[in-house]
């Protein structure tokens, strides 16, 4: 099942799913599908950052942001992800995303997946964060907040944002001064 699937069949039956409020924890539940292996026979790298964005959308459904994006007419920017893998999901495995809002700044909304497997181990845990924007640019997260849940507040950030964030910047640095090189021969020529 491809991610476009997995997101329909995620806008279908989130719709019925309970209302959340916005600390509240989503549990999205998947299987490792054919599809999601990689030459080592467990679930791809790549394919848990695809899964994140599923489990997010079905945290943002439950918690009325979706028809508050649809309403405002606001898209969604993701602006990072954090991951750590800890063991191996394989082929058919059962798996549940927790997903949940664990702190929100001016721009950015921060959310905390836990990967658990059929066993209640956990297999990897990430971080998100994403913000909205309308034509003018980003909405505030104020402004978010007031139409979905008015008067909640943001929880403290949690240590791992801040050491997330503290990373961030250094790669930002990085990329700044990859940016102020010279562009390698080798890259010119590339088709």
């Amino acid at each position: 099942m491809n991610l476009y699937l997995r997101l329909l069949l995620t806008l279908i039956f989130g719709v019925r799913r309970e209302r959340l409020a916005p600390h509240q924890e989503s549990n999205s539940s998947f299987r490792v599908l054919p599809h999601d292996i990689d030459v080592f026979g467990h679930m791809n790298n790549g394919r848990y950052l695809q899964i994140m964005d599923v489990a997010r959308v079905q945290w943002m459904l439950q918690a009325g942001v979706l028809r508050a994006m649809r309403v405002s007419r606001w898209g969604a920017t993701l602006g990072g992800n954090l991951i750590r893998y800890r063991h191996a999901l394989k082929l058919f495995r059962r798996y549940v995303v927790r997903t949940r809002l664990v702190h929100w700044n001016e721009r950015w909304f921060f959310f905390e997946h836990a990967f658990i497997d059929g066993d209640g181990r956990t297999v990897a845990t990430g971080l998100s964060r994403a913000a909205l924007r309308d034509r003018q640019g980003w909405v505030s997260t104020d402004v978010v907040v007031g139409a979905v849940a008015p008067g909640a507040c943001t929880p403290p950030m949690p240590d791992a944002v801040t050491r997330w964030l503290a990373a961030d910047q250094t790669l930002e640095r990085c990329q700044a001064r990859c940016d102020t090189q010279p562009t390698s021969p080798s890259l010119e020529h590339a088709s």
